[in-house]
C-alpha cells in the first residue's frame, strides 16, 4: 500500500457496485478530513440549466429531457441511458469529457492528505491511471439488490437492470489483482462500515 510523504496529496478513487454503501464510506471519509469529489455531483455542474452539457444531450436526444425550470429531467435521461448499451455510450461521450476535467483540476488544487473521488464507473472506463491507489467497496449480491430497492423504490425487475449496466462485481475484483487496491467488503451495519473506513483512513494517512 502506498504511503505519504511530506505534503504529498495521495490521489484516491472509490469504486464499487451501486448501492454498495460508497456513500456512506464518503461520509466517514469527510468527517476524517479528506478531500472529496464525487462525480455524480459533477454530473450535476455540467449538465445544470443553460450549460453546453445539457444543451448537447437535448440535441443528442430529446427538448423533453429539460423541465420547464430549463433543469435536466434526471428520470427521463436515466430511463434513456437504460434502454441500450448506444444510448449509454452517447451519453458518456458527452459527459464524461466534461467531468474527467473539472475533476483533474480539484485533484491539482487539493491541499489535503488525501483527495477522494467516489467514481462508479472507474474501472469500466479504465480511469485506474489517474490514481495512485483504489478502494473497492463490495458487498453481497442479494444485499445490493434489496439495498437498491429500496433506495430507488424501484421493483426487483428495474434494479436488477441498473446493476446489469455495470461492471460486474466479480470481474471488478479479478481487474483488481493488476492494481494497488484495499478491498472492503460491506455486509454488515454501518456501524461495521464506519469502523473499516476510520481504519482503512489510518492505514493510508500514516
Amino acid at each position: 500500500m502506498l504511503k505519504l510523504t511530506l505534503m504529498t496529496t495521495l490521489k484516491i478513487a472509490l469504486t464499487g457496485g451501486v448501492a454498495c454503501g460508497k456513500s456512506q464510506m464518503i461520509q466517514v471519509f469527510t468527517k476524517l478530513g479528506a478531500d472529496i469529489i464525487r462525480l455524480d455531483d459533477i454530473s450535476k455542474q455540467v449538465t445544470a440549466p443553460n450549460s453546453d452539457g445539457l444543451r448537447e444531450l437535448a440535441n443528442a436526444f430529446n427538448e423533453n429531457i429539460i423541465n420547464q425550470d430549463n433543469s435536466l429531467n434526471r428520470q427521463m435521461l436515466r430511463e434513456i441511458l437504460l434502454e441500450n448499451k448506444s444510448n449509454k455510450n452517447r451519453i458518456e461521450a458527452i459527459l464524461h469529457p466534461r467531468i474527467l476535467k473539472i475533476m483533474q483540476k480539484w485533484q491539482k488544487n487539493s491541499q489535503k492528505q488525501l483527495s477522494i473521488v467516489e467514481i462508479p464507473l472507474l474501472m469500466e472506463r479504465k480511469l485506474y491511471y489517474l490514481f495512485d491507489q483504489i478502494i473497492i467497496l463490495t458487498c453481497d449480491d442479494k444485499k445490493q439488490l434489496k439495498r437498491l430497492q429500496n433506495r430507488e423504490n424501484i421493483d426487483e425487475k428495474q434494479a436488477k437492470k441498473m446493476i446489469y449496466i455495470q461492471i460486474s462485481q466479480k470481474n471488478r475484483l479479478k481487474i483488481s489483482k493488476e492494481l494497488s487496491c484495499s478491498i472492503i467488503e460491506n455486509n454488515g451495519t454501518l456501524a461495521d462500515l464506519e469502523k473499516k473506513t476510520k481504519q482503512l483512513y489510518q492505514e493510508l494517512v500514516y
